[in-house]
């Protein structure tokens, strides 16, 4: 199988996908989980509680756009112009988003937050999970799943073997498959490796979107809907487990038939965005929705139940929900326009023209 070039164009409507799903978990931190759980905000949302709580599951969608965009990026890419396009993409925005937080932290999050230079300094290398060091902020656990699926693109590109995805999807399926029939708790060490390397309950949503991708690359039903289905069904199977462990923390206020259906939709859209049946909403205007997401999504937890908590008996919960959220846009739109995009090119110039980089290039050739 060869991963053939597709028309260079961005997928603008995938832009206002991302934003959803950021503002799902936004809506989910602030009006969901703040008040339902540890106390990490005073302010409860009871009317929108119905929708927020589900908003956990914007990850879940972000997970399967990833898988989407990161083989759209790799598919005519070598190793080290793969790591340069992730790294210029990721660190610029992740760096000033942990100063800014653990800069919030130290100064207003006390006592229910806190936080410390050595673990900001660690943090500051997107490796901190790797070894044990806690995040300056809760959200941050989900880049190293995506960390993960780089590393594994990465050596699938080192060792020329992109032009086997499928396999390589098919495989992260299996295993998938594995965890359920000789869980985590009961593998041998190699076995717990392997799994936590393949991040195997969130796989399915990667390769969902990986072969989704190469649905509309290819446009082979039939090469591509079979792993697809197989992904959902995984999907599904595990939502029942993850439900019921999550009302055991939220005193059951889950339904696993929403869980269901929400999941449903996003396979839906993702796959009318494959067939190209959402090119009316392909419009550049979402870009400006898109490139708020990252930012976003990095800054808004902490930062956010502080301000909720910092003036919640002061002013009407409403207007202070409303005038967090859009502050957070705001201070994502600033970080984009004036750490991210600039610090990102700068950076990608600067490594394109590395003379190192652009031997071990040829090498690797």
């Amino acid at each position: 199988m060869s991963i053939t070039a597709v028309k260079k164009e961005r997928l603008y409507h995938l832009d206002f996908i991302r934003f959803f799903a950021a503002l799902f978990v936004v809506f989910y931190h602030y009006c969901f989980r703040g008040f339902a759980k540890d106390n990490y905000s005073t302010l409860e949302f009871q009317s929108l509680e119905g929708f927020s709580k589900y908003g956990y599951l914007g990850v879940e969608l972000f997970f399967m756009i990833s898988g989407f965009v990161i083989l759209m990026s790799a598919r005519n890419s070598n190793l080290v112009n793969f790591c340069i396009s992730r790294f210029t993409r990721l660190y610029p925005a992740f760096w000033f988003c942990v100063l800014l937080s653990a800069s919030v932290i130290a100064l207003f999050g006390a006592p229910l937050f806190s936080v410390d230079l050595k673990q900001v300094l660690i943090n500051l290398t997107m490796f901190h999970e790797f070894i044990g060091v806690e995040h300056v902020d809760g959200v941050y656990w989900s880049l190293t799943i995506e960390l993960k699926f780089y590393i594994l693109i990465g050596l699938l590109l080192l060792f020329r073997l992109i032009k086997f995805i499928e396999v390589f999807g098919w495989l992260l399926l299996l295993l998938s498959v594995l965890q359920l029939i000789i869980p985590f708790s009961e593998a041998n060490i190699i076995l717990k490796a392997i799994y936590y390397m393949c991040f195997v309950k969130s796989s399915p949503f990667f390769v969902a979107g990986m072969f989704f991708f190469l649905l509309k690359n290819n446009k082979s039903i039939l090469k591509n809907i079979p792993p697809i289905i197989v992904s959902y069904g995984l999907a599904i199977y595990m939502t029942f487990e993850s439900t019921a462990n999550r009302n055991l923390k939220y005193d059951g206020v889950y339904d696993v038939n929403t869980v269901i259906v929400l999941i449903t939709l996003f396979f839906i859209v993702m796959f009318l965005v494959s067939t190209d049946k959402l090119n009316l909403f392909n419009k550049k205007i979402f870009l400006y929705f898109g490139v708020l997401t990252y930012p976003l999504y990095l800054i808004h937890q902490k930062i956010g139940y502080i301000i909720l908590n910092s003036f919640g008996a002061y002013i009407n919960k409403w207007v202070l929900l409303f005038s967090t959220i859009m502050l957070m846009l705001v201070a994502s739109y600033l970080i984009n326009k004036y750490i991210e995009k600039p610090l990102g090119n700068y950076m990608r110039q600067k490594l394109k023209a590395n003379e190192f980089l652009n031997k071990l290039k040829l090498t690797l050739k």
